[in-house]
């Protein structure tokens, strides 16, 4: 498996950008939700059972309590305070478990908004927002929005430092993904690099922490330097497995790179147990039908058509493409490198003609979206590979194989 669904195909749990939630201070004992109390005492009173609604996984009704909470706010003559802003940002969570990704990214607008009136332009819960508004622009096929709001919300935090370590450290892995997705791997390893260390300096056993060391590892993985990638990835497994559970849904990204290690490494066995136990995870959390599963499937069946196994890769990927491409509702990038992998199916079944023109979508929808995006480039290689098996145009390869170059300069 060449690094394209590595980079493309990120999990998608609110998770990935591992950004710690807001919490608001709480009596040992909530108060009875009631009317009667006054609206300050009502709204903390929603926001705790929503936060107990979330923890044991019924996010929907845990949306319709922080809907209330909000309509509440909405309802009183007094301007919006710092509670506000924080229930408005755990409303855009419970969004984004749903999938809400537009729903999620006007609460977190809106997050930022408030925050800004009541704490000033600096204050970390406003850079907290920005965060997880980057992460709804990135599910909508927005990266210039997104890395405007990272490197805004970054300068915020290092002036906060050191008490917005955490917040810092998540903010600082997440630019490093997406530098990489511009194909800047020196910034990237630069910017994970002081991912990792800031996260220590708070602590170097927390989930947060293993989120970072997995961020280093995927540029190491990039540059296929398994040798530094995999001990990062073992620590970080160890710590979320201790810390929250081997059932727990942030694992999956790590199992799965894990799993690309081995895969590339022709450890077949090693990389589909990771590979299956991510599945397993994610459908368990996100359903058989999913996005995230549908990530984790995609991920699996690059590496059945690595080792060969076609019918395997058939029996998912086919499914997992068109689940990706009813979620989006515009071009996105992710879909085009889904697509451009059953594209490579296609062409190993001879199903010539149906792989030609999955790999002609997947272009199309790169220069939608992302066009210079080094998984288009990819793309493009193997469409010019089907067509000089086709015998096709000479002309026409070379233009997609410089259109390549241009792009990325080796097949990395």
């Amino acid at each position: 498996m060449d690094l394209s669904l590595f980079l493309a195909v990120r999990l998608l749990v609110p998770g990935t950008a591992d950004v710690p939630q807001p919490t608001l201070a709480n009596s040992p004992t909530a108060p009875v939700c009631s009317t009667t109390i006054q609206p300050e005492a009502h709204v903390r009173c929603l926001n705790r059972r929503a936060l107990d609604q979330e923890s044991s996984g019924d996010f929907a009704s845990a949306s319709r309590t922080l809907e209330e909470a909000d309509r509440l706010w909405r309802t009183q003559p007094q301007p919006p305070d710092a509670l506000r802003g924080i229930v408005l940002s755990n409303l855009g969570e419970t969004y984004q478990q749903l999938g809400r990704w537009r729903d999620a990214g006007d609460c977190f607008q809106r997050s930022v908004e408030v925050n800004e009136s009541t704490l000033g332009h600096d204050g970390v819960h406003v850079a907290y927002a920005m965060v997880r508004l980057a992460s709804v622009e990135t599910m909508l096929g927005n990266p210039s929005r997104t890395e405007e709001l990272l490197t805004t919300a970054i300068s915020m935090e290092r002036r906060a430092m050191p008490g917005s370590a955490v917040e810092l450290s998540s903010a600082l892995g997440f630019m490093a993904m997406l530098e990489l997705q511009k194909g800047d791997r020196d910034k990237a390893q630069a910017l994970a690099a002081e991912g990792v260390t800031v996260a220590e300096r708070k602590s170097a056993d927390t989930p947060e922490y293993a989120a970072n060391l997995t961020t280093l590892a995927g540029v190491y993985i990039v540059e296929k330097d398994s040798a530094r990638a995999l001990p990062l990835l073992n620590r970080a497994i160890e710590i979320l497995e201790r810390k929250l559970g081997p059932e727990h849904p942030r694992l999956a990204q790590v199992l799965m790179d894990r799993a690309l290690i081995y895969n590339t490494d022709g450890k077949c066995a090693l990389a589909e147990a990771d590979g299956l136990r991510a599945v397993t995870i994610l459908t368990r959390e996100d359903g058989p039908n999913g996005i995230n599963t549908a990530w984790a499937k995609t991920r699996l069946s690059s590496f059945y058509l690595d080792d060969g196994r076609i019918n395997e890769a058939e029996e998912i990927l086919p499914a997992a493409v068109e689940t990706q491409r009813r979620f989006y509702d515009h071009p996105n990038w992710r879909v085009a490198a889904s697509i451009a992998e059953l594209a490579r199916l296609r062409a190993v079944q001879s199903r010539a003609e149906e792989a030609e023109s999955l790999y002609r979508e997947s272009l199309a929808m790169f220069d939608a979206s992302a066009p210079r995006n080094p998984e288009a480039a990819r793309a493009m290689r193997g469409y010019a590979e089907l067509l000089r098996s086709r015998g096709a145009s000479k002309r026409e390869i070379s233009r997609l194989m410089s259109k390549a170059r241009s792009i990325q300069p080796t097949d990395n």
